[in-house]
């Protein structure tokens, strides 16, 4: 992905560079880590994360493969020039669970997907988007009021207890 700093290319290798560093970084893993669960040379691996050489599908596959990332988030990541998405979904993986949905559906329902009108799509992602929000306030709730059970556990067991008292001291002198 060589060219002038200004070209789209140059750009693209540059986005794709910051892209691997926060995911490595993120993962807390080295270059040779990374390069070893590739099975590539450090030095390829050097390259390639600096954004060295022509994209390579191939790598990018093996990078996500060997940082426990998701390939189809690296890819939105790139094209849609937002790093975060691979960091936002580098454990839950959620644009390879919708590929693999939609793989299945295209699977089952064949050419007559071109027919299915996007807002009935839509409507569907409406309706997960909301399940996934009230899943997360309940997980957040839940760990809260833990928490919160938890630290009055602790600090009720001190309550009514005498202080421990000091043991007598030797007046001898």
């Amino acid at each position: 992905m060589s060219g002038l700093p200004s070209t789209p290319l140059a750009r693209q290798a540059r986005l794709l560079s910051r892209i691997l560093k926060l995911v490595r970084k993120e993962r807390r893993m080295t270059g040779q880590e990374v390069a070893d669960g590739m099975g590539i040379a450090l030095r390829t691996y050097q390259d390639f994360e600096a954004g060295r050489g022509e994209l390579d599908l191939r790598k990018l596959r093996l990078f996500a493969r060997a940082t426990r990332s998701d390939p189809v988030s690296l890819q939105l990541a790139l094209f849609f020039k937002q790093p975060e998405v691979a960091l936002f979904t580098l454990d839950s993986k959620l644009p390879m669970t919708f590929w693999i949905a939609f793989f299945d559906l295209l699977t089952r329902v064949g050419p007559r997907l071109n027919i299915v009108p996007p807002g009935l799509v839509l409507s569907g992602m409406r309706r997960l988007t909301e399940e996934i929000d009230d899943y997360l306030a309940r997980h957040a709730a839940s760990a809260e009021s833990y928490l919160e059970r938890a630290w009055a556990d602790i600090y009720e067991g001190d309550e009514g207890q005498p202080e421990a008292e000091e043991p007598p001291r030797d007046e001898e002198t």
